[in-house]
């Protein structure tokens, strides 16, 4: 097999290497525009289940890439002058670089050919002299925009400008979070140590905090003072640096979120970057690229063709990337609307951050660090209102009180409706059935719609409220609930609309009433 791949970053030097170890005769060319020890990024972040798959795939690179891993198991977030640290998280990160030439010696010890300086044509020029043409040529990817008609992308540029700097100040005790208010607005790192003397430090913030800084028409230079005056008291004196002087002018972007119907086109396939991005928040872009380029290269050489390959490859890695890109959808809108939570408790937004991309759950902090997490339900038991020696629980089972009204948890139960009223009052099974829900210990019940009229009713079995029969069947119902158990009920009032005079859902759904029926009343534009 002759397979050229389009681009030397992570993505292209690993299929390459994969490819090579399956068939070892295969004519493998990497294509690079620029020099072997050039990037313009600082570092990346992997996880230890990538690492296994790694090694699984190809121990030699692995361990030379274990070897220069920075390790940590902290999250710290710095906010209204309180650090707040949480761990058992697992990370471990390294230089972008670092990891460049390790996979490029790897490469070349496999008998890859790698051209650097060399400027990369558009794929269709190389589709006839090789069998196979990878394009991992970026999230700017030329390849995808030259078939887009294939590959059907869908490029979603999110809100928040930020850019990437690097630091000499160590970060190497956690990744760390920091926001800091300035006369101009909000504006916040994401930051981790990468090397024994380097962390990656992305700033980022709001488009309006952007706009009021002029960020846009400043230089670099100028960027970094600003950014070095807001975060002096985090950088220990350290200076910010860039590695981006290759462009003019700003170096600020905002990240575009990348996903393709199709991931090949006749003997090109997109790879990494080029397919789909995971935003950094989540720090799994080179994750994916790693994990997809040794299922593209075991496909490649298992299956019959390459349409097969393709199509079976797809498959394998597309709920992964979905499943990711929807963690880092859910992080990225945490970051995009931050500002709404910067009001609450540092113990309040520090949780949240760790659960924003829905990936940690309450239950799973508790698994990662049980001790932060029941300083953090006593706290919010005691900001709830329980006594100081009530014992931790979950934030659902704190107190409530809305203006006069006190509830013992936040659990609330909403039933579906019943539709066993009979000319619009509850009779003994709405009594049972919410007594029973009281009795479960929700703290809140609502009714199911309660009509305001008969005319207001769905159907002959919704309850009502419109009549002294009524009144006092829901009376002695809500006298049971407040007598028996410690719940409170609430009435959900309502009215059918246009959907009124209706069969019950057993008979025939939201069709008119076969006879009885009555006048219908809605809202007109």
């Amino acid at each position: 097999m002759r397979a050229i791949c389009l681009g030397g970053g992570p993505a292209g030097l690993y299929f390459a290497i994969s490819l090579k170890l399956r068939q070892p005769d295969a004519e493998v060319t990497v294509l690079e525009r620029n020099k072997p020890d050039d990037t313009f990024g600082w570092g990346v972040v992997l996880s230890d289940e990538t690492l296994d798959n790694l090694q699984v795939n190809d121990a030699v690179s692995a361990e030379q890439i274990r070897s220069h891993f920075a390790y940590w198991d902290d999250i710290a977030l710095h906010f209204k002058g309180q650090t707040i640290t949480s761990t058992g998280h697992g990370f471990c990160g390294i230089g972008r670089k670092t990891l460049l030439l390790i996979l490029q010696e790897r490469a070349r010890e496999l008998g890859v050919d790698l051209q650097f300086e060399t400027e990369v044509k558009s794929a269709s020029a190389y589709m006839a002299d090789y069998d196979l043409v990878v394009a991992c040529d970026g999230l700017n990817s030329k390849t995808r925009m030259e078939f887009e008609d294939s590959f059907k992308p869908d490029i979603d540029v999110r809100r928040c400008p930020f850019v990437w700097l690097g630091t000499h100040q160590k970060f190497d005790n956690a990744f760390t979070f920091i926001f800091e208010k300035t006369d101009k607005g909000w504006i916040w790192v994401h930051a981790y140590q990468f090397d024994d003397d380097t962390a990656t430090f992305i700033v980022e913030c709001s488009q309006k905090t952007f706009d009021a800084y002029g960020f846009g028409e400043k230089s670099q230079e100028e960027t970094i003072a600003i950014c070095e005056d807001i975060f002096k008291d985090h950088l220990g004196g350290h200076k910010l640096m860039t590695n981006a002087s290759h462009i003019r002018g700003s170096a600020w972007i905002r990240f575009p979120r990348v996903l393709c119907e199709h991931w090949s086109h006749e003997n090109v396939v997109l790879l990494g970057d080029a397919s789909a991005t995971a935003h950094f928040s989540i720090g799994s872009g080179t994750k994916l690229a790693l994990e997809s380029a040794i299922s593209l290269a075991k496909h490649v050489t298992d299956d019959a063709d390459l349409p097969t390959a393709f199509e079976k490859y797809e498959e394998s890695r597309r709920l992964e990337v979905l499943r990711l890109q929807s963690a880092a959808r859910n992080s990225v809108e945490w970051f995009e609307d931050v500002e709404r939570y910067l009001d609450l408790d540092p113990v309040q937004l520090n949780y949240s951050m760790l659960t924003r991309s829905q990936r940690i759950s309450h239950e799973n902090l508790r698994e990662r660090d049980a001790a932060w997490l029941n300083g953090a339900e006593k706290w919010f038991m005691q900001q709830a209102g329980a006594g100081s020696n009530a014992p931790a629980r979950a934030p659902m089972f704190a107190p409530f009180k809305l203006r006069e009204m006190d509830l013992i948890n936040r659990i609330v139960v909403s039933p579906m409706a019943q539709y066993k009223a009979v000319d619009g009052a509850p009779t003994d099974w709405h009594l049972i059935h919410y007594a029973e829900r009281a009795k479960g210990g929700a703290a809140l019940v609502y009714t199911e719609m309660t009509c305001v009229s008969p005319e207001g009713r769905i159907t002959p079995g919704c309850p009502g409220l419109y009549a002294p029969e009524h009144e006092a069947a829901w009376k002695r119902l809500t006298e049971f609930v407040h007598r028996e158990t410690e719940a409170k009920i609430c009435c959900q009032i309502g009215h059918s609309g246009r959907k009124g005079s209706t069969q019950v859902g057993w008979e025939e759904m939201d069709a008119p009433l076969k006879d009885g029926n009555w006048p219908i009343a809605s809202a007109t534009k």
